[in-house]
């Protein structure tokens, strides 16, 4: 599987409605499997079966399924909205139970690896029976998939394996784990509804842990966005503090609102 930045915020019907996003053949230039929106819509362009212009391999491109999604946010980070990337993987782990895989796996390339080196980079650590993630920089000078949807790899990869595992990994709810036999059955803790959140203030700290004592990773605009809550926990400098969903970090609670 093969995720890419559109480089721009389009609807699927703006994406696929460039004709040469449905097309498969040599003179197409750029085409794609998949098209996902800002709003979590999905859309097909390249049947699964075809092959797609998309990542300047054509080692990669005929065995991989190709999406483009949709960018929120400019360069140079080219942000994703929460719901295009959940949409995504909900789709990709659908895709992966569909091809029978029981995993997903996915490495950072290093600097070293060469573009043409990466196929023998990819065999030195694949697994022959896992379902693998490769990125279009590997293959090109280009920053597609861009910096944040990179660094939503690593629990985006952990989510799609709970999921193929059997897990009740959604929304990060976490396991139930069986007590041993003879022994008392601890009360079930309570688990964590998520929800979904917008901004009040003109900008919002987002820290590495629930606590004005953790460092500022990044600040979050009053950009309209719908966030996604998935944990609270208390801390000093708010009366809640919460973590995102995209793996950001945490936010105070007395500037977001519940939608």
């Amino acid at each position: 599987m093969t995720p890419h930045c559109v480089a721009g915020n389009l609807s699927i019907e703006a994406t696929l409605g460039l004709d040469r996003f449905t097309r498969y053949d040599p003179n197409a230039g750029a085409s794609c499997n998949y098209a996902i929106g800002s709003d979590g819509r999905v859309g097909l362009g390249v049947d699964e079966t075809k092959r797609a212009w998309t990542t300047s391999s054509a080692i990669n491109d005929n065995e991989a399924i190709t999406f483009e999604i949709a960018n929120n946010g400019g360069a140079p980070d080219w942000r994703m909205s929460d719901a295009a990337v959940n949409a995504w993987l909900d789709l990709a782990v659908e895709i992966a139970k569909f091809y029978g895989f029981k995993s997903v796996a996915y490495q950072p390339k290093p600097s070293t690896v060469t573009t043409a080196q990466v196929e023998q980079w990819i065999k030195s650590w694949a697994p022959s029976d896992a379902m693998i993630i490769t990125l279009h920089c590997w293959y090109k000078n280009k920053e597609c998939p861009g910096p944040y949807f990179i660094r939503q790899l690593p629990w985006l990869v952990r989510e799609m394996n709970k999921r193929l595992a059997g897990l009740t990994a959604e929304a990060f709810i976490g396991e139930c784990v069986a007590p041993p036999k003879e022994q008392s059955v601890a009360p079930m803790p309570t688990l964590f509804t998520p929800y979904l959140a917008t901004i009040t203030a003109e900008a919002l700290n987002v820290r590495t842990g629930p606590g004005t004592t953790y460092t500022v990773v990044t600040v979050l605009r009053n950009d309209k966005n719908t966030y996604t809550i998935i944990e609270e926990a208390k801390g000093p400098g708010a009366t809640m503090w919460c973590r995102l969903k995209s793996g950001l970090g945490w936010v105070s609670k007395d500037f977001i609102q519940k939608k």
